[in-house]
């Protein structure tokens, strides 16, 4: 008994050395790998052009061939080696493959992803299907193996699992084309999910499972389309569970490495679809709604799955090498010289088959909007490297009894030769073919901003050494020295690096004889200031100057003049187009940063992301202003409970919901407002930018001028339209500044030893608590105020001086003719018949004419000329514009009761005057819109059905005619005048009028009077005569914050901010600035 026990306690002892043998082996790999990196970066500086997992797949195979061929060693490390050998391909599978697939996926650009996401299905499903035949074929006519087609369909599908990591990550180092690298990753991506579909199949009906027909259909319908369904229903779960979590830096990112494997085991398993396709799914939508995860913790997860996947990628490729190498070896017997020709003609015959794809889905993938040039469809078709799937899945049917020996040893083998030749010479020769194409570097416009950047650099590189120069603190710096470690070394490294001519285009002279030791004695030299020239030589002097000493050898003269300048139209295209998208890239920066400031909601971050990508991809800022404006609009269910109005739980309801997207309005448009800003930093703080080509520098400037001007207006007519909302917003923006004030404060209190780590601790996280109760907009109303909208009746101008139970009367009369109109939705059309007109009360409504839009707000009544004439045309097309428009319907009867109410009568017939002489005299009078306003509500005199009533007017007045006749006596002569009728008089006229006549009259002293008031460019006041200030009213965010680094010690606090520099968090300025003006061409009232 004795001698049983010991011998199972020796039996454990062996199994337990044996698996922990498999660390010792791991650590080995993973501490080479490191090792090896470091040597080819810093040693060999890169100049192998061998990518890192290529590496680490050669090391393991090496390793792997050596132990082989050891017989009869035993120790730790051989035995960890041939444990990891002998590793089950599922345990492979489901260990490394989820968290490699959510990386890609949750940590790739969604956007851009998602410009590729129709391709890439294309590549992913016809050309997996086109691939798999190919490869059949080969094994089936070109192998002499006599398989038969289901054997090579199942070997097709294997080798169809592309694994581009080496291409990808090459191309996104090189600064090739971002689209083409998305569009491989996303393939691959979509690539192993469809292939392993396909490989189940066959493997299924291979091994004698059933395999009807009915079977095959349900079985494809089920991964292809289960997969991703369950999958995005796990995002939507998984992005609402983490908007209710702020800042649990280890709670977050272990809730996404316990759902990358959670999902793809229930997947698998439990439910028996793709799981694959649903860990792709999952994350891609988790992706799109990234900042789901808190701002603080954003870095750090990045920053932790950026090394989880680099060590999984050691572990797999070293493993991967191991396998190949047992797999040589192993498969001898049944292997020979060959079948080593026929790997090279299968690996050939791969790369037809997918240049054969790329040509027949081409056509296919240029009508999703993706366009490739044909050194990109080159790189496309190289970069079909075969890795860890197609391994993996070999691996599987290796360890199938069902299946003959030499059929699986023959896979194994030919499997194993393409994965190594694929990733040795594709990813091995795939840096040489990128610069052989030219796709290492951007395009030639994108040079060119680079050039300038540089330039940039190096011009307040010289500007900070001239100073330094100057300081006698430095008169025992070595300045020759010194010269190793200016910009123009780095330019030449950079040259050398990617075959440019970057430093030639921006040489500068290296011999600096400046001050040295053995001056430092001597009298003080003269200094003059001297300019330093830009890259194009313009006729503005630069913002900073350098100073030089003037006994200086004029060698030192910086940059001679190079001129790019093309005139070619298709030029000046693309540099505008680039120009905009670094323009839409820096807007996005900024949004981030407010975010991160806590002045926008993670919701309206994606939004502004969302429009700022879709933006970008079209290289416009039209359609990011277009896109935001779209989120303006009532969505469909808010406007499905608009119309059940009768019962009060529902009205309550829906008013909440309309204060929340009114309130998400609001907030959308002070990000955007911030443009024109982060446009005037860029031109000052980058002033070579200007040089590329000033001319479209200034127009982009003013289209960016142009839509910040839009998204003024509506701010305007938000803040008097929707008053307590702007109350909640602008409360919760202090909100969120006091608190941020706080937490510095906190953090100097604690840097000075004046609290303890644990009440610094406890108070930060307090303090936190509350920025995430903001995120939401929980603003804390006072007593008995409810968040509801203010009732549109009360913002009618026309009533204000009315008393209590007029209003209520007249309130009763206009519930039922309410209406509202979505975002760029049509009131009226040119030249209809206008049977109602619109009474404006909320909102911003846009006439196009012939001439310029005009803009009309709150009082103004749209249409009502056409509709009281009843024989005239709408002038213009009427649109509501930027935001919702609020209305009530005045059709003629309810027109007439106005006219008849002496109270209302004279605001109504002004309104009525002033449409009729901005549609029919516009160009008689030299007035803006709201100056002619002012004129009829203030200067003109009105006549009203005074019947047998003489009016005498002198040279240089004016009358005009609204309705009804009068009789014209000039020189004794009689003239019936009908209305309409605008009469400037250059001689003195008598007019008689009659019991119908609408008159107002005028001298020209009043138009001059009303003329001279040159602020009168935006009204949006209730009061149509009331001029306001349009300088900006609200704290404004404007880009500059004042740095600090929080250092939080406590494990269970979070860092708010990985890299300061980034994300400044305090505003150092939130006055409101004085530089933003309104042109006098953009008019509303």
């Amino acid at each position: 008994m004795s001698l049983d026990i010991n011998s199972t306690n020796s039996q454990y002892e062996n199994d337990t050395s044996k698996k922990s043998s498999v660390i010792l082996f791991l650590s080995f790999s993973v501490l080479s790998a490191c090792i090896s990196k470091i040597i080819f970066a810093k040693i060999l500086k890169n100049k192998i052009p061998l990518p890192f997992t290529v590496a680490v797949l050669i090391f393991g195979f090496l390793i792997g061939i050596i132990v082989t061929q050891l017989k009869n060693i035993n120790n730790d490390f051989i035995l960890g080696e041939i444990q990891l050998s002998e590793i089950n391909p599922h345990l492979m599978y489901y260990i490394f493959l989820p968290l490699l697939i959510f990386d890609s996926s949750f940590n790739g650009h969604f956007h851009v992803i998602k410009q590729q996401l129709l391709s890439a299905i294309l590549m992913a499903g016809p050309g997996v299907f086109i691939s798999t035949v190919i490869i059949a074929l080969c094994g089936i006519y070109i192998f002499p193996y006599n398989w038969s087609w289901l054997i090579g369909l199942m070997f097709g599908s294997i080798l169809s699992a592309t694994d581009p990591i080496a291409v990808v990550a090459l191309l996104h180092d090189s600064g090739a084309s971002r689209s083409l690298a998305s569009l491989i990753d996303s393939e691959s991506l979509l690539n192993d999910g469809s292939a392993f579909v396909i490989f189940l199949i066959f493997y299924d009906i291979v091994t004698g499972k059933d395999h009807n027909a009915t079977n095959i259909i349900v079985q494809i319908i089920k991964f292809s389309i289960g997969g991703p369904a369950f999958g995005l229903i796990c995002g939507i779960i998984s992005v609402f569970v983490l908007n209710q979590i702020n800042n649990e830096l280890e709670v977050e990112i272990t809730i996404t490495f316990g759902l990358a494997y959670l999902i793809f085991y229930i997947a698998d398993v439990e439910i028996g679809v793709s799981a694959v396709l649903a860990l792709v799914a999952m994350g891609l939508y988790m992706s799109k709604y990234k900042y789901c995860i808190s701002s603080n913790v954003q870095p750090v997860m990045a920053s932790v799955w950026r090394i989880t996947t680099y060590f999984i990628n050691i572990l797999i490729f070293t493993v991967t090498g191991i396998i190949l190498a047992k797999s040589f070896i192993g498969t001898a017997s049944s292997i020979t010289s060959k079948d080593f020709g026929y790997s090279i003609i299968l690996y050939i015959i791969i790369h037809i088959g997918r240049i054969v794809l790329i040509i027949v889905l081409y056509p296919l993938i240029k009508c999703t909007g993706v366009h490739l040039s044909w050194k990109e469809c080159i790189i496309l078709a190289w970069s079909g490297l075969r890795g860890s799937m197609a391994l993996i899945l070999v691996l599987i049917v290796s360890l199938d009894t069902k299946i003959d020996l030499i059929t699986r040893n023959r896979f194994l083998f030919h499997v194993s030769m393409i994965v190594l030749l694929t990733l040795i010479i594709n990813g091995t020769s795939s840096k040489f073919l990128v610069r052989i194409l030219g796709l290492h570097h951007g395009t030639k416009e994108s040079d060119i901003v680079l050039l300038q950047a540089l330039e940039h650099m190096r011009r307040q590189t010289s500007w900070k050494l001239s100073r330094m120069k100057q300081d006698e603190k430095f008169s025992d710096v070595d300045w020759k020295m010194l010269n190793e470690y200016l910009p123009h070394k780095l330019l030449e490294e950079l040259d050398e690096e990617n075959n440019t001519t970057i430093h030639r285009q921006l040489s500068t002279n290296t011999d600096h004889d400046l001050p040295t030791s053995s001056n430092r004695n001597n009298n003080h030299t003269e200094y003059e200031l001297q300019t330093i020239p830009t890259v194009y030589q313009t006729d503005s002097l630069p913002v900073t100057p350098i100073i030089r000493n003037k006994h200086h050898n004029d060698e030192d003269t910086l940059l001679p003049i190079v001129n790019i300048r093309n005139p070619n139209d298709e030029h000046d295209k693309n540099i505008r187009n680039e120009l905009i998208i670094r323009f839409l890239t820096a807007m996005s920066h900024d949004y981030e940063k407010q975010w991160y400031l806590g002045m926008i909601r993670r919701q309206t971050l994606d939004i502004l992301i969302k429009s700022i990508e879709q933006a970008k991809h079209k290289c416009s800022l039209q359609l990011h202003w277009k896109l935001i404006v779209e989120n303006f609009q009532l969505t469909i269910f808010l406007r499905f409970l608009m119309k059940f109005n009768y019962f009060n739980f529902i009205n309550q309801w829906t008013n909440q919901l309309l204060f929340n997207h009114i309130f998400q309005t609001i907030e959308l448009m002070l990000s955007f407002h911030s443009m024109e800003t982060r446009m005037d930093n860029i031109r000052l703080n980058f002033p070579e930018l200007a040089n590329i080509n000033e001319r479209i520098m200034n127009e982009v400037c003013k289209e960016v001028k142009m839509y910040q001007l839009n998204a003024m207006h509506i701010l305007l007519d938000l803040q008097q339209s929707y008053r307590l909302c702007w109350i909640l917003q602008m409360t919760r923006r202090c909100a969120q500044m006091l608190l941020k004030y706080e937490s510095v404060a906190i953090i100097q209190l604690y840097e000075t030893g004046m609290l303890e780590e644990n009440e610094y601790s406890h108070i930060l996280e307090l303090i936190e608590n509350k920025l995430f109760a903001l995120e939401y907009g929980n603003v804390k109303l006072l007593q008995n105020q409810k968040r509801i909208l203010e009732n549109p009746f009360d913002f009618i101008p026309y009533f204000k001086s009315l008393s209590p139970i007029e209003k209520d009367k007249w309130k009763c009369q206009m519930k039922s003719k309410y209406q509202w109109f979505q975002p760029g939705a049509i009131l009226l059309q040119k030249h209809q018949r206008v049977s109602n007109a619109y009474l404006i009360v909320r909102g911003i409504v846009q006439c196009k004419d012939d001439i310029m839009p005009i803009y009309y707000k709150c009082g103004s009544i749209v249409g009502i000329d056409a509709l009281f004439t009843e024989q005239s045309l709408s002038h213009g097309v009427y649109t509501a514009h930027g935001g919702l428009v609020e209305t009530y319907l005045i059709d003629k009867l309810l027109l007439n009761v106005f006219l008849s109410d002496e109270k209302l009568s004279r605001s109504i017939y002004n309104e009525i005057a002033f449409h009729m002489i901005m549609n029919n005299y516009r160009k008689s009078l030299n007035l803006t819109p709201p100056q002619l306003k002012m004129l009829l509500n203030e200067k003109a005199i009105f006549y009203k059905n005074q019947s047998d009533s003489s009016i005498h007017l002198e040279t240089n007045q004016r009358l005009f005619l609204l309705s009804g006749a009068i009789k014209q006596y000039v020189n004794e002569g009689e003239t019936i005048l009908n209305s309409i009728h605008l009469n400037i008089l250059d001689t003195p006229v008598m007019y008689k009028l009659n019991s119908s006549s609408i008159i107002y009259t005028w001298s020209t002293d009043d138009e001059v009077y009303c003329s001279n008031i040159k602020k009168f460019k935006i009204n949006f006041s209730n009061e149509n005569n009331q001029i306001i200030s349009v300088e900006p009213f609200y704290p404004l965010y404007l880009g500059n914050s004042i740095e600090f680094t929080p250092r939080r010690h406590s494990s269970s606090m979070t860092r708010p901010i990985e890299n300061p520099s980034h994300f400044q968090l305090i505003p150092s300025e939130i006055e409101a600035s004085n530089r933003l003006k309104s042109p006098t061409e953009f008019v509303t009232f």
